[in-house]
């Protein structure tokens, strides 16, 4: 099992490359998971990408309506403000969504986020994609 975080979620929806092509692949091979605000980062990273010009603004539609049927279970992140706010030192509460997330599930965390693979106090096993 593995929790998606939004750098691997963007790439997975709005890549063209073999880093998109692999975190297509993981989503649909193994159970993946997400807390609900994953849309929310995904969308507002297609945002800034078609405000500085690096996706066009059609393409980022698109990757929309498939972030809309990627297959990641989303859930709720209520339950996990708690560990979030414990973690509030180290990561933004988003980051420490996705990293509260795994450890409750005790999946793996998928990320491109070099920071965040290797902030302090994570309990889980952490993958940083390339």
């Amino acid at each position: 099992m593995i929790v998606v975080d939004a750098s691997v979620a963007t790439e997975a929806v709005g890549g063209s490359s073999d880093r998109n092509l692999e975190a297509l692949r993981r989503i649909t091979r193994e159970a993946a998971l997400a807390p609900h605000l994953l849309d929310l980062e995904v969308a507002s990273a297609l945002r800034g990408l078609v405000r500085r010009g690096g996706l066009a603004e059609a393409l980022a539609q698109s990757a929309l309506r498939y972030l809309a049927v990627l297959p990641v279970t989303r859930c709720d992140h209520r339950v996990l403000l708690p560990r979030c706010w414990e973690l509030r030192d180290n990561l933004t509460v988003y980051d420490a969504a996705y990293v509260a997330l795994a450890e409750a599930t005790g999946a793996t965390l998928l990320t491109s986020d070099q920071r965040l693979a290797k902030a302090p106090g994570i309990r889980c096993e952490v993958e940083l994609q390339h």
